[in-house]
């Protein structure tokens, strides 16, 4: 059974994240790409978004027993296929978990055209997300 408390507590920590990306959603591109102190902010709690999503999984994963994932990947994808977020979700997520992976492991050059849309675009797929874990395990 899921540990009610650690998933609310990860779910209120990335509301947060998500709180102060909207704070600065207001910001024209190019101001964007000149303000290096709002790219941090930015970067940060975007960063800290995903990985919380990636947590939620893997605790879930491993608090209903389903098994062992091999990469971060998998955690959307098992998280899909016991009904607990839909494939299309699924998708977006795991390309969540890649832009992480830059950020975290500097891949490459950070694309600030890509931050700002995922701000202003794609931060309703974290929402949707959240909402779907909450949903499945009756959490609120």
């Amino acid at each position: 059974m899921v540990n009610r408390s650690v998933i609310l507590k990860k779910i209120s920590h990335i509301r947060l994240n998500m709180s102060r990306l909207r704070d600065k959603k207001d910001v024209l591109l190019e101001s964007f790409k000149n303000d290096l102190d709002l790219q941090d902010i930015v970067l940060r709690n975007l960063q800290l978004a995903i990985q919380g999503c990636i947590d939620i999984g893997s605790h879930v994963i491993s608090d209903e027993g389903w098994g062992i994932v091999g990469s971060l990947n998998e955690i959307f994808y098992l998280l899909q296929t016991k009904g607990v977020i839909k494939g299309g979700l699924a998708e977006r997520m795991v390309s969540m978990v890649g832009f992480r992976n830059v950020l975290v492991h500097e891949y490459e050059d950070i694309n600030l055209d890509i931050v700002y849309n995922i701000v202003h675009s794609h931060l309703k797929d974290i929402d949707e997300y959240l909402l779907a874990v909450v949903g499945y395990f009756k959490l609120e």
